[in-house]
């Protein structure tokens, strides 16, 4: 009886989210982090949106940084960084949804954005180049939305 209860609350949740949120990706089955719709997002770089007065870092992604700012010294993900905020700028048009992890030490929210349709935004700067970083992957939840993007595309360090 109480393995039931427990099936019901949980469906209950899932059905929620959907209703409330439109949340209809896989990844909201496994992270029941609340999630926010934003709207008006640009990209900065390859990894990094401005949504409004908030700055949003993708989890899990390290992209190769614009001419001037990979600061001497520092191992910085390689590809094309011109190339990878094109591609940024191309997933992040309309709306977003935002399940906020973290903050950073720069004050970014690091989080899983996805489309309204489902499609993970990090798994999509995987397939546009990006480095896949298992330590910045709070929970493993990157690997487990887009494992075969990781392995195939991405370049894991």
């Amino acid at each position: 009886m109480r393995i039931i209860i427990i099936l019901l609350v949980l469906i209950g949740l899932v059905l929620s989210l959907d209703r409330n949120f439109g949340i209809k990706s896989p990844q909201a089955f496994l992270d029941p982090t609340p999630t926010m719709r934003v709207s008006g997002c640009r990209a900065i770089d390859g990894d990094t949106l401005r949504c409004g007065d908030r700055r949003i870092r993708l989890l899990g992604i390290d992209a190769a940084e614009l001419p001037g700012h990979c600061r001497r010294g520092r191992d910085c993900a390689p590809g094309n960084p011109h190339a990878q905020h094109r591609a940024l700028k191309r997933a992040a048009v309309g709306d977003l949804l935002v399940r906020p992890v973290k903050k950073d030490r720069y004050g970014r929210l690091v989080a899983v954005v996805e489309t309204p349709e489902g499609r993970n935004l990090s798994c999509a700067m995987l397939e546009a180049g990006a480095t896949y970083k298992s330590q910045w992957d709070d929970g493993n939840r990157i690997m487990t939305v887009c494992p075969m993007t990781v392995v195939r595309k991405g370049t894991i360090e």
